[in-house]
């Protein structure tokens, strides 16, 4: 499964407009489905160096039912997604 990089745009409605995404990675379907918990997903993005220690508590987890998308906290504003919608 791709790991997406997210540029992004506030959206004058609210919330984030995905202006482009880039594929800079990839997620095992087995290593995907053994995550369950939104802190799972954080710890992957963390061990795999998409983020860095200085992210605890300031990233969230929101899955729009095709990616789990890490965002933000204080914003909402995604920053990676596991693209998951095409294996299922």
């Amino acid at each position: 499964m791709k790991i997406l990089s997210i540029d992004a745009w506030a959206s004058p409605l609210g919330g984030w407009d995905w202006n482009d995404w880039f594929h800079v990675g990839d997620i095992d379907k087995e290593d995907f489905e053994k995550l369950k918990t939104n802190r799972q997903y954080i710890k992957w993005f963390r061990d795999n160096e998409y983020i860095t220690k200085e992210s605890i508590g300031k990233v969230g987890i929101y899955d729009d039912q095709h990616n789990v998308v890490l965002v933000q906290r204080k914003d909402g504003m995604p920053l990676f997604a596991i693209e998951y919608g095409c294996e299922y």
